[in-house]
């Protein structure tokens, strides 16, 4: 990957910047501090120049420049965005091409193409935007690729556990019904054994009134009484019958 523009010299070339001016002496400094990796240094004095300068699109340039060696990618951009609006077609080729490499930092590969083709837009003949270009689309189908695999794992992998749950579901209705089952299979039987009890117990019922002799069997008011006459009527006639009976022996013996 190409490596980042650095645009103080187009800052001193474009203000015309002399001796005793205070925002080209703190670039001056800063860029020495750039140049050793020094760059918290080198982004405190751009910051200082940027208060006596602040639309300055240079100075934003190199500011997103030194955000982006501490590994600030974010604050880089914004930065960077800054500077799309200066007057000069090349430093805003540049500031692309800056912002496709932020964006190619966090793996958005996506927005970092589209910056690099912004930046060969502007200038056609930037060979690292062309370099860089050809990387990130190369990284934009491995993330596409990978993607795709990942959400095909995904769906597989819901696919085992939603036949997981089903299996189970259908283990728990089937042990259900069979619990079920059991359940019908004992009533059954206990209404099975509960009719023979009842059958056996009438049985003996029924053979006891049979076994019970006449006179201990229940009879009603009306009933008692016309079996009382009908003995004493029994009685009556048995008298008669023995009083002739005596009567004729006496006749027979006189």
């Amino acid at each position: 990957m190409g490596t980042l523009w650095v645009l103080l010299g187009i800052w001193l070339v474009v203000c015309g910047a002399t001796v005793g001016d205070p925002v080209a002496s703190k670039s001056a400094e800063a860029l020495e501090h750039y140049q050793r990796g020094e760059y918290d240094q080198a982004l405190q004095l751009y910051r200082d120049a940027l208060l006596d300068q602040p639309d300055a699109p240079e100075l934003h340039f190199n500011v997103g420049d030194a955000l982006f060696k501490r590994g600030e990618y974010d604050q880089a951009l914004r930065e960077f965005e800054r500077v799309l609006s200066a007057e000069e077609q090349k430093i805003q080729a540049q500031a692309h091409y800056n912002m496709g490499n932020s964006f190619f930092q966090q793996q958005a590969f996506e927005q970092a193409v589209a910056a690099y083709k912004q930046a060969l837009e502007l200038d056609a003949d930037d060979e690292d935007a062309k370099v860089n270009l050809e990387l990130a689309l190369e990284k934009l189908q491995e993330q596409q690729e990978q993607q795709q695999q990942d959400q095909q794992d995904d769906s597989e992998e819901q696919e085992q556990q939603d036949q997981q749950q089903q299996n189970q579901q259908n283990q728990e209705e089937q042990q259900e019904d069979s619990q079920q089952n059991q359940q019908q299979q004992q009533e059954q039987q206990d209404d099975s054994e509960q009719n023979q009890q009842d059958q056996q117990q009438q049985g003996g019922q029924d053979q006891q009134q049979e076994e019970q002799p006449a006179e201990q069997q229940s009879i009603s008011p009306e009933e008692a009484q016309q079996l009382m006459d009908a003995l004493k009527n029994r009685e009556l006639e048995a008298q008669k019958r023995r009083f002739r009976a005596t009567g004729r022996a006496q006749d027979r013996d006189w």
